[in-house]
């Protein structure tokens, strides 16, 4: 287990342009936090799991973790409930990861992977649920109270995903460090995309403090979670049309481009993404006279599926490409 936590960093620079409408509202499943249930000897919200269950699941040390740090609050900002995160000193992990934040994840969550949000803001692969319009932002209210709140560093993390032959891919992600609030306000976190396809998952975490020092009695309340807006790639139909890719798979990480009916397209600027978003290859634009079979290569890479982002002179082009 790691001792430190990480804290958070910005989120990656977006490969398209996209265009929202901020005209449609999508439901997150109990994104109002009115309905709770009793798992794992806990109260918690239906749809997402604590910080505190996460732990209590763990064979080895769960059952001997006895802290509280969430629980369903009665002074909600609509409804019923809101959910109450509170950073609290721990007997038995306290010493290793000093208090420990309080938090929730939609979806279902292991031990490990809330370290993970916890260490490495890993929210793209940790729990999440279905989910396919591609939103403009999530928007929440929140507090956040106690004396050190701002150095404890509360955070919220969004992301949508999309598995693609077994590989999950990170389609647009967004993260927000809250600031301290005495009372509800409206927080906004644009998402950044990646990629020009349409999610299946959603992956949402708040948690009370990601700092590496943190102090116990920082509160975070959370209610009324919402995705909103729709975007939509601007990716031309026609110029995505006029570039082939070969082989596709490619069991070698060998490819070519070509594009005869508009040589910009696979002769220009390009970089490619793994499934997390991290950028492994890029080229600067190459000469017209390669359009008839650009040569691209992959070789040394992992097996899977990457995406291609070429920034051509009349907009984007994105193409997936395979690694036996």
């Amino acid at each position: 287990m790691k001792t430190t936590l990480l804290t958070l960093v910005a989120a990656a620079m977006s490969l398209l342009t996209a265009t929202p409408s901020s005209a449609q509202v999508a439901t997150v499943p109990n994104g109002t936090f009115d309905t709770w249930v009793t798992r794992t000897g806990l109260e918690v919200p239906q749809n997402w799991t604590t910080i505190d269950e996460a732990i209590k699941s763990n064979p080895l040390f769960g059952a001997l973790y006895s802290t509280l740090t969430t629980s369903k609050d009665a002074g909600s900002r609509n409804g019923a409930f809101a959910a109450k995160m509170e950073t609290k000193t721990d007997l038995l992990l306290s010493g290793l990861l000093g208090p420990i934040p309080g938090g929730v994840v939609v979806g279902t969550v292991s031990a490990n992977e809330a370290i993970d949000v916890l260490e490495d803001r890993a929210i793209s692969t940790v729990g999440g649920l279905p989910f396919t319009t591609r939103a403009a932002s999530m928007q929440f209210y929140y507090k956040l109270t106690g004396t050190n709140a701002l150095a404890d560093s509360a955070y919220a993390l969004v992301s949508l995903t999309r598995t693609i032959g077994g590989v999950l891919q990170t389609v647009a992600s967004g993260e927000l460090r809250l600031q301290p609030a005495a009372t509800y306000t409206l927080a906004t976190i644009p998402l950044t995309y990646r990629s020009s396809i349409a999610p299946d998952s959603v992956h949402i975490g708040f948690v009370s403090g990601l700092g590496e020092v943190r102090t116990a009695g920082t509160i975070l309340t959370v209610d009324d979670v919402t995705m909103n807006g729709v975007v939509a790639s601007n990716q031309n139909p026609a110029l995505a049309a006029a570039l082939t890719v070969y082989p596709n798979p490619s069991a070698s990480g060998e490819f070519r481009l070509a594009s005869l009916s508009n040589p910009a397209v696979a002769t220009a600027a390009y970089s490619i993404t793994d499934a997390t978003g991290r950028v492994v290859r890029s080229a600067v634009a190459a000469p017209t006279s390669l359009a008839a079979g650009r040569p691209l290569e992959l070789k040394g890479l992992p097996a899977g599926a990457y995406l291609l982002n070429l920034s051509t002179p009349e907009g984007p082009v994105t193409r997936k490409l395979l690694v036996k």
